[in-house]
């Protein structure tokens, strides 16, 4: 036969069969330890249906049997390094249910790494444990080529997280403070990254206003160096040192050149279209502007201290719009007010992007923009249109947080 028509032949056969079909041929299992075998899989088999479901249905004790089958297989190609003949000899010497257990102990600690690079508190695996054990020996069987990238994937972000916990040492925060952020492993690393290469004797995380003042210093700067960047990486260990020089290099390459492209206000507030480049501490007082600390003095006081509830988020943003006050409530005589002037002049969309901008929160202006985009003026547009005023009242009364009662349903 020609190289050309040659065919490679794939054995597609689960790892554990192989390793029997194997250990069979080769006489390594005699009669005992077959029946051994077999009393072994018929306890596992009963143990792994009661664990996932109900030993008492045959459904669950056939998907029981094949996550034998590839928690089985999994611990012994992992412990056999993919030989064969070593594989073969583990299965004489230990028990079914051992290795069964082995294979689950392996993808527990992939579950205890993170699966991204998102920073949250540490929680405990056990209420995700049981469907992830079920989607990967049942579901989608995992084999052990599969099982070895997502160890790798995890385990690399691991070290991110590592990397990001050291650096960010070095400004202060404990690994519980970076935890509660909540937000990725990147835009903390740039944040660090920016203060280091635009300050000589760094000063810390930023809020608003000093971000403006090391966005107008990065674009000043012609040398690509950072401050302090060497003696810090020295101190990191060999694998977190590649990772913060990646890291280093996307940000000299891309987040470099979109602080140079864009305005400081503009990465500040806009956070739907600049979300996770930098990470801004806005806890710190002494980081929120002037001009921040008043707006959100007149946030506070214009929503009752409740801009977080969407029925006040509505008040404020259709009084706005149909040029009234703004207020955390809607009086009967505003409401018809809104009514009114919108039957004459639709809404003022310039004066409702202007407060999103200028005064709501910048953590809040994406939501508070899609609200009014996409939901609240689509819907009081045809809703204000109504020429009986009882129903548009009654739009208004349920849309809003009203101050007077409402009228009943017909």
């Amino acid at each position: 036969m020609t190289a050309e028509k040659a065919l490679a032949t794939v054995d597609g056969r689960p790892y554990f069969e192989r390793v029997l079909t194997h250990a069979l041929a080769r006489g390594l299992l005699d009669a005992t330890r077959l029946a051994g075998l077999r009393r072994e899989g018929a306890k596992a088999i009963v143990q792994l249906a009661s664990h996932f479901g109900t030993a008492n249905l045959r459904p669950e004790l056939e998907a029981a049997r094949t996550r034998l089958i590839t928690l089985v297989g999994l611990a012994l190609e992992a412990e056999s390094g993919g030989r064969i003949e070593v594989a073969a000899a583990l299965l004489v010497d230990k028990t079914l249910l051992a290795l069964s257990k082995a294979g689950a102990d392996r993808l527990r600690a992939i579950l205890k790494l993170p699966m991204d690079s998102f920073l949250e508190p540490v929680h405990s695996p056990a209420t995700d444990e049981k469907p992830f054990l079920a989607r990967w020996t049942f579901d989608e069987p995992i084999t052990f080529a599969r099982y070895l990238a997502e160890k790798r994937h995890r385990e690399n972000n691991q070290a991110l997280h590592e990397l990001t916990y050291a650096l960010a040492a070095h400004f202060g925060a404990t690994r519980k403070d970076v935890q509660g952020w909540h937000t990725s492993c990147e835009s903390v690393l740039n944040s660090i990254l920016l203060v280091l290469y635009a300050e000589k004797k760094p000063q810390g995380f930023f809020g608003g206003e000093r971000f403006a003042r090391l966005h107008g210093a990065a674009c000043r700067k012609r040398k690509a160096d950072f401050s302090l960047l060497e003696e810090w990486r020295a101190d990191l260990p060999p694998a977190s040192q590649r990772l913060l020089d990646r890291a280093t290099s996307r940000f000299l390459n891309e987040t470099l050149e979109l602080v140079k492209r864009h305005d400081a206000a503009d990465i500040y507030r806009d956070q739907d279209r600049f979300s996770g480049v930098f990470f801004f501490d806005v806890s710190d007082v002494d980081e929120v502007t002037h001009h921040d600390r008043a707006a959100e003095e007149v946030w506070r006081r214009v929503t009752g201290g409740k801009g977080d509830h969407p029925d006040v988020q509505c008040t404020v943003l259709l009084l706005l719009a149909t040029g009234q006050a703004p207020a955390p409530q809607l009086r009967k005589k505003d409401a018809l007010a809104v009514w009114q002037v919108y039957r004459e002049s639709g809404f003022n969309e310039t004066a409702v992007r202007s407060f999103i901008e200028n005064v709501v929160p910048f953590e809040y202006q994406g939501d508070i923009l899609r609200l009014w985009e996409s939901d609240l003026a689509p819907e009081a547009r045809a809703s204000l249109e109504e020429t009986d005023q009882t129903r548009a009242l009654r739009y208004l009364h349920e849309t809003c947080r009203p101050a007077w009662k409402g009228s009943p349903q017909r």
